[in-house]
């Protein structure tokens, strides 16, 4: 690897950042990328390390080195349309009169809290 640390005008068009120097200090303030000093014949530029460069840069930069990198993750999308009354809704309409039942017996013991409680207990 020649190089590991890089300007926004370095990193213009490379993987999917755009072609505004701006935008591309922007989002390296906005995501916290590491960075460093770089003192030239203008003055003081800020560059960034390979490390914190999205995975489709780095791959764009040296593809040999990150070949994983050619595949972003898959985006988790959550529809902002969906209403949670619906959802619950239809859960609930869905339930077996067992579970239904249990589930109104929960509530009336230890309340939404209690329920909310049990949630969390069970997602770590």
């Amino acid at each position: 690897m020649d190089q590991e640390w890089f300007t926004a005008n370095e990193l213009k068009e490379k993987g999917e950042l755009g072609s505004s120097p701006q935008g591309i200090n922007k989002r390296a303030r906005e995501q916290s990328w590491r960075w460093q000093r770089r003192f030239g014949k203008q003055g003081v530029t800020k560059e960034y390390h390979i490390s914190s460069l999205p995975l489709s840069t780095q791959n764009a930069l040296y593809p040999q080195l990150y070949p994983l990198a050619a595949e972003e993750p898959a985006a988790y999308i959550v529809s902002r349309d969906d209403d949670p009354w619906e959802r619950l809704q239809s859960y609930l309409a869905d339930m077996k009169p067992d579970e239904y039942v249990v589930l109104l017996s929960f509530l009336a013991e230890n309340g939404a809290a209690g329920l909310l409680d049990l949630i969390s207990k069970a997602n770590k």
